[in-house]
């Protein structure tokens, strides 16, 4: 592992009823108050509909891992495929609801709010994970750096801070990894702040991370 000073960090362990997704809210230092209201791992079975209410204004982001969704935000429906991350501006009360139009396998994707007074138009920007065994920025245009990665067992690498003052949240997908010489395992979280680098090592072959700095 890099060699690394330890971080504040709050960590979000994984519980039995989460072995199907996981829903994660008001991340961040405990001891003050975050934008980061809302993060869910979510699965839907085949030809079924997931529904979600919002309980904060802020931007919305919807990125699929697995199968395309049909996705309705604000009277609007689209489609958004894998490779693809889609963000919005939501208000509180909204309700979305997210079709699974497959009839034989279950989808996935990640949905995450940011609180914020912006407005942003809905939009979808595509993204290409190159290569394995680093952390690939999707480029929003957004008040979040949001990341994805792909690892090999025993890779390291170092993600510098891309602003001061600013948190870092991960959430392991596949796998397991070690942050700042913390195990974190599929399905839990972690947030770490004070920090201008995180040093980061897979623990398992195949192991998937999303990371966003807010």
């Amino acid at each position: 592992m890099i060699p690394t000073a330890q971080a504040p960090a709050q960590f979000y362990r994984k519980r039995q009823a989460d072995d199907r997704g996981r829903e994660i809210r008001a991340i961040g230092n405990p001891k003050t108050a975050t934008a980061f209201e809302l993060f869910a791992d979510v699965f839907i079975p085949p030809g079924t509909m997931h529904n979600k209410w919002i309980t904060s204004t802020g931007t919305l982001f919807i990125v699929p891992l697995f199968g395309a969704i049909e996705c309705n935000v604000n009277a609007d429906e689209t489609f958004i495929h894998i490779n693809q991350v889609a963000q919005v501006s939501v208000k509180a009360g909204t309700k979305l609801r997210f079709k699974n139009v497959y009839p034989d396998h279950s989808v996935r994707f990640l949905l995450f709010l940011i609180k914020s007074d912006s407005a942003v138009p809905f939009q979808i920007q595509d993204y290409t994970l190159k290569a394995i065994n680093k952390l690939h920025n999707l480029d929003l245009q957004a008040s979040a750096a949001v990341h994805l990665g792909q690892f090999e067992g025993r890779e390291e690498t170092v993600y510098h801070y891309k602003k001061e003052n600013t948190s870092v949240f991960a959430y392991v997908l596949q796998g397991a990894f070690e942050f700042q010489n913390r195990l974190v395992e599929t399905g839990e979280g972690i947030c770490l702040w004070d920090q201008q680098a995180i040093a980061l090592e897979a623990l398992a072959n195949n192991a998937y991370l999303v990371l966003i700095e807010f």
